[in-house]
């Protein structure tokens, strides 16, 4: 067996680093604030490889990014009801290209890094003149159409025609608000009690694979603080409730949480609003744990509904029914009944509390956590680098480390589904510089959806790298500690055995 203890510690140091937590990571704002957030994006170019028409993409780029409409800017000023904006950083709105030297290859660390270290020369220092860093590299043949830190300020995106796609940017930018993926639990006839795991991407957020026509959910808008005081209240008794579409102009209820022993049920009412929902009418459940409200999944009472809007729901353990009454343009009844005791008729007192506000900065992730499988790719752009459809093997592996110091170990696939994906090659190093150059071969493309956060920054906050299917896997330094273990365990027993073979042969 070719593993040594080495190796194993080199794995280990890997992924301590990658879990580190990130200082400058983009944390939303409270629902009674507005923010600009300055986003630098810079076009990157290869030795080998180059945006093909430098001008046309940057004022292709820029309209993505900050246009008035399908843009990065136009979808979180919507879904934020104006609380956040996405700005330019610089008055060209993009810069560049600026060149990477080496070949093209799909190493996002190195890019980051070196980008990182031609900034100051252009007299932009980060915190100081930009918030986020946003790279835009050519149509590289990498496995991915976007990257970005969960947590954090960095993303990574493939120009493709015209630029990231609107859904591509609104996805990785999610991930940089600490949003993971979004997957859909099926829940048989609306039982609680038989819900499965996480499965298919949910279509509810472009977190769960339904691109940028529909908005953030109602538990992602709680996560970020963007539900004002009032729009977010707790069932404290049974009772019928009255919930406002989610983006609508109405006052009243948007997110209406209910409890489920030592998790919570949050309904919302989605409909077509603007530029938003457009392909989402009803009411819709997440079952959140604990307090994650970023990672709540939405339920569905059937697997072949891909829409999943709920009419019932029932959990006999808990002595909860869940009925959806008249809907209409303005409004959706919804009556609950806790512990088994009979709502009492009317809506006008229904018993429910007011849940202040989240604090983003308490709720933003602090440690790894794993992104869930999409099943389809949906939440990939329609971009012919990047093929979707019937999903391949689910795979998963630990980047490479970009310095070229030591090997990365390959992490197994989670649920033992399919091979696993061999690591990125590494650039190799400038003599004592630390900055890759030289030629670099890109490895071939796999057939991937999106490996969701920043496979190696030294100050991330999440890493979550998929492969596949868009299965992920999360590599902690408890992780890489076992791994250090295991390699240690595996050498003293190679070693034993070889002591007894040579006591024999003696």
């Amino acid at each position: 067996m070719q593993f040594t203890i080495a190796r194993a510690a080199a794995g280990a140091a890997s992924f301590a680093v990658l879990a580190a937590v990130a200082g400058t990571g983009a944390v939303p704002a409270a629902a009674d604030e507005t923010r600009n957030n300055r986003v630098l994006v810079v076009l990157a170019d290869f030795e080998d490889q180059h945006h093909a028409d430098a001008g046309t993409d940057r004022a292709g780029i820029a309209q993505r990014y900050f246009g008035a409409e399908g843009s990065l800017q136009s979808y979180y000023r919507a879904v934020s009801r104006g609380r956040l904006s996405y700005v330019p950083a610089v008055p060209d709105k993009v810069l560049g290209p600026l060149t990477l030297p080496w070949h093209a290859n799909c190493d996002p660390r190195a890019a980051r890094q070196e980008i990182e270290r031609q900034l100051p020369q252009r007299g932009l220092t980060k915190g100081k003149d930009y918030d986020s860093l946003s790279i835009v590299l050519p149509r590289v043949p990498c496995g991915w159409a976007g990257l970005a830190q969960v947590g954090g300020p960095v993303s990574w995106l493939k120009a493709g025609k015209g630029g990231p796609t609107p859904a591509a940017l609104a996805h990785e930018f999610g991930h940089n608000l600490g949003l993971p993926h979004q997957p859909r639990r099926v829940c048989p006839g609306g039982d609680l009690g038989a819900c499965g795991g996480p499965a298919e991407m949910g279509r509810k957020s472009p977190m769960g694979g339904g691109g940028a026509g529909p908005g953030l959910s109602a538990t992602q808008l709680i996560h970020a603080g963007w539900l004002a005081a009032g729009e977010h209240q707790r069932v404290t008794a049974s009772g019928t409730f009255v919930l406002r579409p989610l983006y609508g102009g109405q006052k009243g209820v948007r997110a209406l949480e209910v409890p489920l022993g030592h998790d919570r049920l949050v309904l919302e009412y989605r409909r077509p609003e603007g530029s938003l929902d457009g392909r989402l009418n009803g009411v819709y459940a997440y079952r959140v744990s604990g307090d994650s409200y970023r990672s709540a999944d939405p339920l569905s009472p059937s697997a072949g509904d891909r829409d999943g809007a709920v009419t019932t729901l029932h959990d006999a353990a808990a002595k909860l029914t869940v009925t959806v009454g008249a809907v209409d343009a303005d409004s959706a009844t919804v009556t609950v009944t806790l512990n088994g005791v009979t709502p009492p008729a009317g809506s006008g007192t229904a018993p429910a509390v007011v849940v202040p506000p989240e604090n983003p900065a308490a709720s933003a992730p602090a440690t790894p956590v794993p992104d869930p499988d999409g099943a389809d790719g949906a939440d990939e752009p329609a971009d012919g680098d990047d093929p979707t459809g019937t999903p391949a093997d689910p795979t998963a592996s630990a980047p490479a480390d970009p310095t070229g110091s030591a090997p990365t170990a390959s992490a197994p696939a989670p649920r033992g589904g399919g091979a696993t994906t061999p690591a990125m090659p590494s650039p190799p190093t400038a003599g004592g510089g630390g900055r890759p150059t030289g030629p670099v071969t890109p490895p071939a493309a796999t057939r991937s959806n999106d490996p969701e956060a920043d496979p190696g920054a030294d100050h991330d906050k999440d890493l979550a790298h998929t492969g596949g299917n868009g299965t992920a896997l999360a590599l902690t330094t408890a992780a890489g500690a076992t791994l250090v273990a295991t390699g240690a365990l595996l050498l003293r027993r190679r070693n034993r055995g070889g002591g007894r073979r040579a006591r024999a042969r003696r």
